[in-house]
């Protein structure tokens, strides 16, 4: 090949690629025009290319070459995270590709209160439009769920971690009901397993005990008295008769108990059954578990409300009558 052939292909292969440099430029920094801001929803299984197509079928990316070769640099391509990507019109392209990089998905976020019920998560869900509140409690009774989430319970009642948590805006009911079984597992599972194996109870007996003295406790230094009452009940097989167990599955707490339903026997009434009921009544918080397996050393039996909101324990039936009575005439 001559000197002035070769001189002409080194020139062709020099500005092609220079060319191919520049698109690549290009590509990183010029946008597409898009006035609007899109939203890009990147489903879980999806490849990264297949994630590339998505953003530059919605405008938000002007090819998906130079991201393959960027997203194999930084092992994007084996780490995307799945969800909705929200990009507004002034985004550049290499900031799209950050945005993807640093996972910044859509979220919602959302806390379950301490001492709610099932069916109390279930709205909090559906209100924050990740699901609906009848399919959740659905997948909560669900056998196949409760043992791929590791629970061994009747229903998730109990399991469902009470915490704030920030989910992608694309989670469904399945989705939350999981991870909040999983935050429960994290927290008291794994953390609290040896004291639990210790404390002569199953797992779901000091939840369900812990969830009874979540919903009696209004002043959290005596929730290890009030477990002390139940734990010293159940010794002695004296009924628990404890008033949230009398309403749970009929209506929620709040006016006053009817005598009639005092009486109603329902598997979790324990004025009625003898025992714990066959499982917990709303969501326990770590420090009711906590007071179940580190109760107060008493001889406390009963236990009746002040006008404040604190107890007042007593060891036998005459002093417990008598504070009812005190009670009442202080209510008067």
């Amino acid at each position: 090949m001559s000197n002035i052939r070769k001189s002409g292909v080194a020139v062709v292969l020099a500005v092609a690629v220079a060319g191919a440099g520049l698109y690549f430029c290009l590509s990183l920094f010029f946008r597409p025009h898009r006035d609007n801001t899109v939203e890009v929803v990147v489903p879980r299984g999806a490849s990264f290319s297949r994630a590339l197509s998505l953003f530059r079928e919605a405008r938000a990316l002007p090819s998906e070459f130079p991201f393959r070769i960027l997203g194999r640099v930084v092992g994007l391509d084996r780490a995307l995270k799945p969800g909705a990507y929200r990009v507004p019109p002034e985004a550049r392209p290499l900031a799209v590709f950050r945005m993807l990089e640093k996972g910044e998905i859509l979220t919602v976020t959302l806390t379950i209160p301490e001492g709610y019920s099932m069916a109390e998560i279930a709205d909090v869900v559906e209100s924050a439009g990740l699901g609906n509140s009848d399919e959740f409690l659905q997948l909560a009774a669900d056998p196949e769920l409760l043992d791929e989430a590791r629970i061994h319970a009747p229903t998730f009642e109990g399991f469902l971690f009470p915490d704030t948590y920030s989910f992608p805006t694309v989670y469904g009911t399945r989705d939350v009901i999981l991870a909040m079984a999983s935050r429960f597992h994290e927290i008291i599972s794994n953390r609290l397993g040896p004291r639990i194996a210790e404390s002569g109870l199953s797992l779901l007996e000091v939840v369900t005990l812990a969830s009874i003295v979540e919903k009696e406790a209004r002043e959290s230094f005596e929730r290890p008295l009030i477990a002390s009452v139940y734990l010293n009940r159940l010794s002695r097989n004296m009924r628990l008769e404890a008033d949230p167990t009398i309403l749970y599955g009929i209506r929620p707490l709040g006016e006053p108990i009817r005598r009639s339903e005092i009486r109603k026997r329902t598997p979790y009434n324990t004025y009625v059954i003898r025992g714990l009921p066959p499982g917990p009544i709303a969501s326990p918080g770590l420090a009711s578990i906590e007071a179940v397996l580190n109760p107060s050393d008493t001889d406390f039996l009963y236990f009746v409300a002040n006008e404040n909101g604190t107890h007042k324990f007593s060891e036998t039936l005459e002093a417990h009558n008598e504070a009812v009575r005190k009670t009442r005439r202080n209510q008067r």
